[in-house]
């Protein structure tokens, strides 16, 4: 897919070697975006590999601006990922820079926030992905990034139903089940072994909170919904993670 890497200088009065700085950062990320195509291109079958290099384009924005955004957006884009070096402001809350990138976009995002051994060797850490799933729309597409993750990177994959201790509406056993092989059968369409699990907590961020201490996770991939309002708010089992977890985290935002 056509991929463009929008580099955020982050100084709004950088100058001429600031830029080509900037610049020459932004190049180094779509040399990446490729060294991670060729990769994935390696664990594809001979019927779903590119036929050459993917188009990737660079270009640098001196500070995050939603009108940049939404004009490259124009060309057809349809997911928008954000990673920066600030992604939290206050101890449950994004950065003012990743609303304002987040505004410009009106597609499904995801957003990154990459901790721990992840943000030091991003390339070379060998991931373990837990994916908490419940049946919705947005979980499910979360579960397709996960799958799509692991598969490139050889991951080992956890896929965890939080079932809400004290509701009056718990699903059955069968229906948990049931969610839970959806998504092996997703996994197992792609050659990839999956363990599933399903806790029963308080609250969803303490299940995948212990759910990640028990199996030594790396990496969370959280399917969310938008919440209205002025900054960027994925609802309160995000808000904790991005307090509590001391693991990379992944929002996919439909």
């Amino acid at each position: 897919m056509p991929t463009t890497v929008m580099h955020i200088a982050g100084n709004p009065r950088a100058n001429k070697d600031a830029l080509e700085a900037a610049k020459a950062k932004a190049r180094e990320v779509g040399e990446t975006v490729q060294t991670v195509a060729k990769r994935t291109d390696n664990v594809k079958m001979p019927e779903e590999k590119q036929a050459g290099p993917i188009d990737v384009t660079t270009l640098v924005e001196k500070v995050p601006k939603p009108d940049a955004v939404a004009a490259e957006a124009e060309k057809g884009y349809g997911l928008m990922i954000v990673g920066l070096d600030k992604t939290v402001a206050r101890d449950n809350e994004f950065h003012d820079d990743v609303t304002k990138l987040a505004a410009g976009f009106e597609g499904p995002i995801a957003v990154a926030d990459a901790r721990d051994g992840l943000l030091d060797e991003p390339l070379t850490s060998r991931l373990s992905i837990l994916v908490p799933v419940n049946g919705t729309d947005v979980s499910r597409r979360a579960a397709e990034i996960a799958v799509a993750v692991a598969r490139t990177n050889r991951a080992s994959l956890t896929a965890l139903y939080v079932a809400q201790a004290g509701t009056k509406k718990r699903r059955s056993r069968e229906a948990e089940e049931a969610i839970l092989k959806d998504v092996a059968r997703l996994a197992e369409t792609y050659g990839l072994q999956i363990k599933t699990a399903v806790r029963s907590e308080i609250a969803s961020d303490q299940a995948i909170l212990k759910e990640i201490a028990r199996r030594r996770n790396n990496l969370i991939v959280l399917g969310v919904g938008r919440r209205p309002g002025e900054k960027l708010f994925f609802g309160d089992t995000a808000a904790a993670l991005l307090e509590k977890s001391d693991k990379s985290l992944l929002f996919v935002a439909s």
